[in-house]
């Protein structure tokens, strides 16, 4: 990259306040964006500052704030293209849309680093004197003097922020903690680190949940060193406890309903993670559904259906959990479903002994203390045990075909990608089918939603 200086500046009626500007930046390259009408005024600051070097851009319109911006930003581009990194940018000639469009096209994107930004004032601004129109017009000569202007989107990172912000409402949390990261690093402002460092753990927090972890590992402050703690322990007492109310409320529509939500969160994943395991399988079922949801938002079609199909699946495990014949041992240690053997020569027939024959599982072929089945076969089961939801749930014929074509999409058995339409129509048969299940499930689903910002 260049190390020479460069000068952009809008030109205006008024050419010595620019005249000054140049003599007291020493640029290598002058950069004007004008009008016709201001081309007098280069010609006078060219012939006032000799030596230098000048490009010009005409604009068409000096009203047009469209074609300013547009100007500007291809000016900028140019200079970034040809390898300039050290930009200032002087917007105190010109119109206002001439200098709103060249502030608009600098400020914010990705080469806000390489800019600069003056504007040429009075020394004394209480002096009246200083200016002409009875201290309301431009600047004297010889009252000048170079006004350092800070880039609000540089000094408060509100690009990072935003950004951060959109991608947590989009469920992109990586992205969204990369730039509340660079946020924390570029700011200054002790309340404005702290929103961040909250946001931070915010992102986190939620990015854990949404792969389904129910740990989250994260840095002790006290104990100065990296520790695991339960979603819900972490929930209360880092980020409920430690909310910044204050700093938050220009970011949340309500940020009584975002404190409001985070409190359902923290009821959903208590019931979710600390309640005992025969409990706490349902609430997987709402979770799941809220996860497909975010999905589909995301246009994550595949991984969608993949989660609803899980939901059907989990159904028939908790049925038969209902009957008593999941081994809660397992469940608890290992978060896994094994039909516990005892329990199911206890409490089934000869007819769903001869049925679970007839599938040829190896662990119940070999007198293993736990068999494992697998959707179908756990249906079946629940048919053979007469439990009156299952089999309407297996004679759902809508259902079913929502299902085969997941059976061949590319993330089960075959190579067919699912669409939008085919996943939010599966969520939906799904939903109702829960619902049979459980009737009160869109009330936990509710506690379970991750809340947005503005």
């Amino acid at each position: 990259m260049s190390n020479k200086k460069v000068l952009v500046m809008t030109v205006g009626g008024s050419p010595k306040p620019l005249i000054y500007s140049i003599n007291e930046i020493k640029p290598d390259l002058v950069y004007f964006i004008h009008t016709k009408e201001s081309f007098k005024s280069i010609d006078l600051i060219i012939h006032e500052t000799k030596g230098y070097k000048y490009v010009r851009k005409e604009l068409k319109f000096h009203e047009s704030l469209d074609e300013a911006y547009k100007v500007s930003k291809e000016v900028l581009r140019n200079l970034h293209d040809r390898g300039f990194d050290n930009i200032t940018i002087d917007f105190t000639g010109g119109t206002k849309p001439m200098v709103t469009g060249l502030i608009l096209a600098s400020t914010g994107d990705k080469y806000t680093n390489s800019f600069e930004y003056i504007y040429v004032g009075s020394k004394d601004e209480s002096d009246l004197k200083s200016r002409n129109k009875g201290g309301v017009g431009t600047v004297k000569n010889g009252f000048e003097s170079i006004k350092i202007q800070y880039d609000p989107y540089k000094t408060y990172a509100l690009l990072e922020f935003k950004r951060g912000k959109n991608f947590f409402n989009h469920y992109q949390f990586e992205a969204a903690l990369k730039n509340f990261e660079n946020a924390k690093l570029k700011l200054s402002d002790s309340n404005l680190k702290k929103q961040a460092e909250y946001y931070i753990n915010l992102v986190k927090f939620y990015q854990c949940w949404d792969i389904f972890n129910n740990k989250i590992k994260y840095y002790n402050k006290t104990t100065k060193r990296y520790e695991k703690s339960k979603l819900p322990v972490y929930l209360e007492n880092e980020i409920i406890n430690n909310c910044p109310i204050n700093l938050l409320k220009h970011d949340f529509e309500d940020v009584n309903g975002f404190i409001n939500q985070l409190e359902n969160n923290l009821k959903f994943l208590k019931l979710k993670i600390l309640t005992d395991a025969k409990d706490s399988m349902f609430y997987y079922l709402p979770d799941l559904l809220n996860n497909a949801c975010r999905k589909i938002e995301e246009g994550f079609y595949d991984d969608a259906v993949a989660r609803l199909y899980r939901v059907i699946e989990l159904i028939a495990q908790i049925r038969l959990n209902d009957f008593g014949l999941i081994d809660l041992n397992r469940f608890q240690t290992s978060k896994i479903f094994h039909i516990n053997r005892n329990n199911f020569n206890k409490k089934t027939g000869d007819d769903v002994k001869y049925l679970v024959e007839s599938f040829g599982i190896n662990d119940y072929k070999n007198n293993k203390d736990s068999f494992k089945v697998h959707k179908s076969q756990a249906y079946n089961i629940l048919e053979k045990l007469d439990d009156n939801l299952s089999n309407q749930s297996i004679k759902d014929r809508q259902l079913n075909i929502a299902v085969n074509k997941r059976n061949n999409s590319i993330l089960a058995h075959g190579l067919n990608p699912m669409n939008k339409d085919d996943a939010v129509d599966l969520y939906k048969k799904v939903l109702n089918n829960s619902k049979l299940f459980y009737p009160d499930i869109e009330k936990y689903m509710k506690l379970a939603e991750f809340p947005k910002f503005r």
